[in-house]
């Protein structure tokens, strides 16, 4: 057997600086928060006090995990956090990783505006058109239109995911074709800034469906 056979892959990132994150105690309340410090052992996440119920106890040191997007997937840490301020938590871990699932694959319904645009063989991109996305994922979305665009078709797409952000912008492909003129569009091209924020914007989307579950609201 190869030494590389044997060669496990590597462990996802830690969250970057300001990156955001969702923190989840055992009684399932969850905080958001921003990333302001990172080491080998500790996490420091400065709370979006906004979403929050309940305050956190000064102080108190318990369990909790903390989830946030990669590429690979969605990133989960077990550990023990202590609440250093009303809005500061800091997060102590013992290194274990885990990928819950590829954020990837994940598709969530939303309603977003869409610019689309057939590429010719030249590479060039032809008339925009605006329309809307249907779902999204982190390889693809289902596009309300236009139905001009047939299965094989090269595209070029802006979605604007919020609008404080430059829009996501990628090439892809037209994969299927979907009910009432829907175009499922397969991501073929996306530089690693966008793909992070396409990956973060899926991730904040169901974390949001889930909170609405929870709340007895769908």
């Amino acid at each position: 057997m190869s030494a590389m056979a044997g060669t496990a892959p590597p462990a996802p990132p830690l969250p970057e600086l300001r990156q955001d994150v969702v923190i989840t105690l055992p009684d399932l309340r969850q905080f958001r928060g921003r990333v302001s410090r990172v080491t080998d052992a500790e996490i420091v996440v400065v709370l979006m006090l906004v979403d929050a119920r309940d305050p956190l106890a000064l102080g108190d040191a318990s369990p909790m995990r903390i989830e946030y997007p990669a590429p690979r997937g969605l990133v989960r840490l077990e550990g023990r956090g202590t609440v250093a301020t009303h809005d500061l938590v800091r997060f102590h871990h013992d290194g274990a990783v885990d990928v819950v699932q590829r954020r990837d694959f994940v598709r969530v319904r939303v309603v977003r505006p869409l610019a689309v645009a057939p590429v010719g063989e030249d590479g060039m991109a032809g008339e925009w058109t605006d329309t809307l996305t249907v779902n999204v994922s982190g390889n693809g979305l289902l596009a309300a239109g236009p139905e001009a665009l047939g299965v094989g078709d090269a595209v070029a797409f802006r979605l604007t995911a919020a609008e404080d952000e430059p829009p996501i912008a990628g090439r892809g492909r037209v994969a299927r074709l979907g009910e009432d003129g829907q175009r499922g569009i397969a991501i073929e091209e996306i530089d690693r800034d966008a793909r992070r924020q396409l990956v973060r914007f899926v991730f904040e989307q169901e974390r949001i469906a889930r909170q609405r579950t929870r709340d007895g609201e769908l």
